[in-house]
């Protein structure tokens, strides 16, 4: 299964490669909602006087599509519905989508996208490795809470997207051999380049993805009660999470 994790791989190697002196604030010109809600992101494409009025429409016709999947499953989603969100006539609506699989697909490559900078972002606003961990597993944490309609098509529905699920895949597969890179200079500056085999730093990195995919999953996707019960506060969901990448990436 392709999976949304691959921006938990670029923890370490993102904290390597980015110094803090050239870090941004994370919240240097977004408003709070806007930080992890993919649709403030749209909201503000929508309302900004400077964008010519055909791709405020379209960004109003993605924003009604994010709207209605955090109310209804994907198989209730019909294009009328859409266009009735977004107060336009049917005929406009093809004006800028084929149909209702070509506006899924854009959706959720621009979805992908988004979260892609909000963890860079994050990571660039740490100093030290576990801190990237930390910080960048909060962010991970809040796009799931804010956008549960997106991240369940993703996570399962993904076939049904090649285009979103192709860029996914090419991302996952960089930023986890990244990682893998990362570690290996890490254990050769510490004298054990041999430590650990590169296919067995390999699985750890799609595991691990995997782990916080699930997890989250069972938080925010499906609520399944026995997790949720013991989960917490997003602080303490987020402490185990790191805890667990940290000691697992580092030993």
């Amino acid at each position: 299964m392709t999976s949304v994790s691959f921006f938990q791989a670029q923890l370490n190697w993102l904290t390597v490669q980015k110094s803090a002196a050239r870090s941004r604030p994370f919240h240097e010109n977004l408003q709070p909602e806007g930080q992890y809600a993919f649709r403030a992101f749209l909201r503000a494409q929508a309302e900004r006087k400077d964008m010519r009025k055909g791709n405020r429409t379209e960004a109003r016709i993605k924003l009604s599509t994010c709207e209605l999947l955090e109310q209804m499953p994907l198989s209730a989603l019909k294009i009328q519905d859409v266009c009735r969100a977004a107060e336009i006539a049917q005929g406009t609506f093809y004006l800028y989508f084929e149909d209702r699989q070509a506006l899924l697909n854009a959706v959720l490559a621009d979805f992908v996208n988004f979260v892609r900078q909000r963890m860079i972002e994050r990571s660039r606003a740490s100093s030290t490795y576990i801190e990237s961990v930390r910080h960048t597993t909060m962010a991970y944490y809040r796009l799931f809470e804010n956008n549960r309609g997106l991240m369940k098509c993703l996570l399962s529905y993904y076939e049904d997207f090649p285009k979103a699920s192709a860029i996914l895949s090419d991302l996952n597969t960089t930023w986890i051999t990244l990682n893998v890179r990362s570690m290996q200079k890490r254990m050769r500056a510490e004298g054990r380049a041999d430590a650990i085999p590169e296919a067995e730093l390999f699985r750890r990195c799609y595991a691990l993805g995997g782990m916080v995919d699930q997890y989250l999953a069972y938080i925010f996707l499906t609520a399944d009660k026995n997790v949720t019960a013991i989960s917490g506060r997003a602080e303490d969901v987020v402490n185990t999470l790191s805890h667990i990448w940290v000691s697992t990436l580092t030993v």
